[in-house]
């Protein structure tokens, strides 16, 4: 069916169905203006009864056309047209009528719809019509319709008139099918072309939201053109963002809008939502009809820069390492040296009071730098690791009973499941507690709350531990795995480093939650265990 086969096609159908329908109802007013003011021996009603069964079947053919075959139902409207002509023709005067002109019509229609043989088929068919009517009108075996006084026309005349017709029926099949042809030839490659297209911007925009990178294209105003997927989550885009003004500097736009015959690129890294980004702009002249086109791309470097950082780290430790062995010998000898000396002269020498103060100011100062040396070591070093199976509640509850009797007033609660257990090094896990807790201690001061808890999530078993002391601020929490940063005055800053480096080599992850004056939450998320 035609609708069905062809769409293009089935518009072109209703439109000259429609032409065809709009020139019959103009001669039928024609017709009719003529019979009704003129008295002529003019056949008004059967040319009026004609052109009506035309028009009848011309609006016949809107419902045909979608039961039918379009070849056929094209063929069933041609013969109506060259069937209806001919009736005309006959009753306005045969050769000498002046509606002959209409086989034209049915000729035209045909070089759209068929091809140029066919179209050829249709002229000749035409003219044997209206020469068949000729013939016979003109030797009179055909009688002309009553009431018609027409002068006979002569053969030179009756000969002049069919070869004119000929010709023109034959010219205008050949002319019209020759174009026509051209334009479904046209047709057919802007068909192919725009398929083309589509696919390769369906290729087009198929790349751009499966590629890992954002895509940004915007106007010399920053207008955005077009963005995919990724661009749009990064950046928050919407049609109204002024890309320009969201990625590059007053600076860098100058910059990167410098006048140049060729496209000029820049490369930028920037922090934008809290995300590091690598952006690279290149600026297209000529394109989408504009003057400047700008072309941005960039990738997510957050998480490369947090590797980089830590590899700075790690490189800033190994360093530390070197050094901790040469000033291990340099400070811990001639300190204990410096130490036993004193409890040496304390032992054997009389001192007045406040002597005796000082020196033993110098033995718990000593004492206290021996301790920090010692921790320091602690941190440089790497000791192998002996895992066995740990439980972690036999763990808190050991810290717990230390840090009580020395902080009475600081009230501990144990959420601890006792048959949770994990694959560890009972030494060092037993270390992370400790600085976990003793930090919490610190936090609150002489009186305050700290929760210890042991519990599975998410088919993990997770250790937090939880104060309502001083918190930390969004600044401090960056800085809380950093080598020698201490929030209290009595700490180094190597207690939570030294957390950070042994979850990091038994593959737990730590999170910290906390706000200034709200408390801190610490929680250590433990491998899934089989």
């Amino acid at each position: 069916m035609i609708l069905l086969e062809d769409k293009q096609l089935a518009r072109k159908f209703v439109l000259t169905n429609s032409i065809r329908i709009a020139i019959l109802c103009g001669l039928l007013l024609i017709s009719l203006f003529v019979g009704l003011f003129f008295k002529t021996p003019f056949p008004t009603v059967p040319i009026l009864i004609s052109l009506s069964i035309a028009v009848g079947f011309s609006l016949l053919e809107f419902f045909l056309v979608r039961k039918l075959h379009y070849r056929t139902a094209i063929y069933l409207q041609l013969g109506m047209d060259l069937m209806v002509v001919t009736l005309l023709v006959y009753f306005s005067g045969g050769i000498s009528s002046p509606f002959y002109f209409l086989y034209i019509l049915p000729i035209i229609v045909s070089a759209l719809f068929l091809k140029r043989t066919e179209t050829v088929y249709v002229a000749t068919f035409a003219f044997i019509l209206f020469g068949l009517l000729a013939d016979l009108m003109f030797l009179d075996l055909l009688p002309m319709y009553p009431g018609l006084s027409l002068e006979k026309v002569s053969t030179a005349t009756f000969i002049y008139n069919l070869v004119m017709s000929f010709i023109a029926f034959s010219a205008v099949a050949m002319i019209s099918s020759f174009y026509f042809e051209k334009i479904r030839a046209t047709d057919e490659k802007l068909r192919n072309v725009r398929e083309n297209f589509e696919d390769l911007m369906q290729l087009n925009n198929t790349v751009l939201e499966k590629m890992h990178n954002g895509f940004v294209t915007c106007s010399g105003d920053g207008r955005v053109l077009s963005y995919n997927e990724i661009a749009r989550r990064m950046l928050r885009l919407d049609r109204q963002s002024n890309v320009l003004n969201l990625l590059l500097t007053p600076e860098e736009q100058r910059g990167a809008g410098a006048d140049s015959s060729e496209p000029s690129g820049k490369y930028l890294e920037k922090s934008i939502h809290g995300r590091v980004l690598g952006i690279s702009v290149t600026r297209l002249s000529g394109m989408y009809a504009l003057p400047e086109v700008y072309v941005f791309i960039f990738t997510d470097l957050t998480e490369k820069k947090r590797i980089e950082d830590e590899l700075k780290q790690r490189e800033h430790l190994a360093l530390i390492g070197e050094m901790a062995a040469g000033l291990a010998h340099e400070i811990r000898n001639p300190l204990a040296s410096i130490s036993g000396s004193v409890q040496f002269l304390q032992r054997e020498m009389h001192v007045a009071r406040e002597h005796g103060n000082l020196m033993e100011i110098i033995v718990k100062e000593s004492s206290r730098l021996s301790s920090s040396i010692e921790n320091f070591l602690n941190f440089t070093r790497t000791p192998p690791l002996e895992i066995e199976k740990v439980v972690l509640s036999n763990l808190v509850d050991d810290v717990i009973e230390l840090l009580q009797t020395t902080h009475p007033g600081i009230r501990f609660r144990r959420r601890c499941d006792p048959t949770l257990y994990v694959d560890a090094d009972p030494r060092q896990m037993s270390q992370v507690i400790w600085n976990l807790l003793n930090n919490a201690v610190k936090a609150v001061g002489d009186s305050g709350d700290v929760e210890a808890a042991v519990f599975r999530q998410d088919h993990q078993v997770r250790l937090t531990v939880k104060d309502n002391g001083s918190g930390m601020s969004a600044e401090d929490r960056k800085k809380l795995f950093s080598p020698f940063f201490s929030r209290f005055s009595t700490g180094i800053g190597l207690g939570m480093a030294l957390v950070k480096r042994i979850l990091d080599v038994h593959g737990c992850e730590i999170r910290v939650e906390s706000q200034k004056n709200m408390g801190t939450e610490v929680t250590v998320c433990f491998p899934h265990q089989l």
